[in-house]
């Protein structure tokens, strides 16, 4: 049969500091306004289209309270044969990119310090839907697994001790909150012990009608901090085979 590729969301944990749907973005982690309301536990997150991904974080190593970060990427999930196909685009191309950067003193532009978050203006544009660069694009194909959610296939291949593997897995898990997002990466040679990091992307509030999650963000052993997610543009439910 087909169904809707979506997650069920239940209402935020009220005993999380961050189980908020903001209406802005914050300028510090953990400092998320309380929505009006919380989703029904019934509402459907359709995953399938282009989603804007801003992070705040702070490095595991900064000692400085609010040596904030930010950094954000295009997701763009869709349909594919059986599967879902997860494209990542670092680049997202704004035509106001006021506040993103900074000149230094030699002249050349760097990414602004703190926790850039978009204007209003910004704002309508994320919602009209951004375009993005294919430079460094990353993709990754994900079936269905039978324990529920989806993930990648593929894992780190035996190489020789001259040369160094590296292998990335993708997943998206279903949780009570909403959906994870995980990427685990692999790398190591014949030589050396294998190395593991995840990246995570934990939703804690659904709000909008499943147009914008909000959550914790991990970066094992060198980040953490928040994620919001919004849906970009005319992404309409779509159904594909299960």
């Amino acid at each position: 049969g087909t169904a809707l590729v979506g997650l069920a969301a239940a209402a935020p944990l009220a005993a999380d500091p961050i189980a908020h749907a903001p209406s802005s973005l914050p300028a510090a982690p953990h400092s998320f306004p309380a929505p009006p309301s919380p989703p029904p536990a019934s509402a459907r997150i359709v995953l399938l289209g282009d989603w804007y991904v801003l992070v705040h974080f702070r490095e595991v190593s900064d000692a400085p309270a609010d040596s904030m970060q930010w950094d954000d990427e295009v997701w763009r999930i869709e349909a594919d044969g059986s599967g879902l196909r997860w494209l990542i685009f670092p680049h997202p191309e704004f035509r106001d990119a006021s506040g993103r950067w900074e000149v230094l003193a030699g002249g050349e532009e760097a990414r602004s310090l703190g926790a850039w978050a978009p204007s209003p203006e910004q704002q309508r544009e994320i919602a009209r839907g951004l375009r993005s660069s294919g430079q460094d694009e990353r993709a990754k194909r994900l079936r269905s697994s039978p324990s529920g959610g989806w993930a990648s296939a593929g894992a780190l291949r035996a190489v020789s001790v001259s040369q160094i593997g590296y292998h990335e897995r993708w997943r998206i898990q279903e949780a009570p909150a909403g959906p994870i997002f995980i990427q685990e990466a692999e790398m190591g040679s014949g030589r050396t012990q294998l190395s593991r990091g995840d990246t995570r992307f934990r939703t804690r509030a659904v709000s909008g009608g499943g147009d914008e999650l909000t959550g914790d963000y991990l970066r094992e052993g060198e980040g953490e901090g928040v994620f919001r997610m919004l849906r970009m543009g005319d992404s309409s439910p779509r159904k594909i085979h299960r």
